[in-house]
């Protein structure tokens, strides 16, 4: 009886064995091992993929900064009257490099801010007499022409 007992038990396992690797099985199993190799390889490739258009657009970006501020020196500074008019104009030139230049939005808002700051400036001059009708007008146009330089640049 109990050797009847022991075979009866020792087939139950083999055949649960068996059971448990039959060739489908082993097929499954293979099926998914290759299907996460396969996303791992695609998750690798979306990877370098979007690190190569990172690096695309950072050159396109400083492509466009380094044409804008070329385009930016070649615009002449105008003649003017005074040491007063040359310092305002030096300075909205010099503000609109830095707009060129901004790399962070908080930049650009920065820049942004330092035009019109340097503009009012140059009204301001004017109203209080310290520059004459033609400077405004000469200082304002250079950075109008700066400005349309670098937008035509890019």
């Amino acid at each position: 009886m109990r050797k009847v007992a022991l075979l009866t038990m020792a087939l139950s396992a083999a055949t649960l064995y068996a059971c448990n690797n039959t060739p489908q099985e082993k097929a499954e199993k293979a099926m998914e091992q290759t299907e996460e190799k396969a996303m791992d390889a695609a998750t690798d490739a979306e990877k370098a993929s979007d690190k190569a258009a990172n690096i695309d657009m950072e050159k396109t970006v400083y492509s466009n900064m380094a044409a804008a501020n070329a385009a930016v020196a070649k615009i002449a500074m105008p003649a003017l009257s005074n040491s007063k008019a040359k310092e305002l104009a030096s300075d909205l030139g010099k503000s609109i490099v830095d707009r060129i230049n901004a790399k962070t939005n908080d930049d650009i808002v920065e820049a942004e801010k330092d035009i019109i700051e340097d503009r009012t400036d140059v009204e301001k001059a004017f109203l209080e007499k310290k520059i004459s009708a033609q400077d405004k007008d000469h200082i304002l146009k250079y950075g109008d022409d700066c400005l349309a330089a670098a937008r035509g640049a890019v």
